[in-house]
């Protein structure tokens, strides 16, 4: 990978706390979320705190 001097190189790595898959980026790491899971997180999160309810006669035929 980029050996220095003949030093192998060294990555810090994490789980992703949704999916358990491996976390490479800085940003990722630091969030503990890949970039898929955030975006699925985030898209229950909104569906989550505003339920829409429909009544009978709001559904279209």
């Amino acid at each position: 990978m980029g050996d220095i001097e003949g030093r192998p190189t060294v990555r810090l790595v994490a789980h992703c706390r949704r999916c358990g898959g491996w976390l490479l980026s800085p940003r990722s790491i630091a969030e503990g979320i890949g970039p898929t899971c955030a975006i699925r997180e985030r898209a229950e999160q909104r569906a989550a705190v505003a339920p829409v309810e429909l009544a009978l006669f709001d559904i279209a035929a």
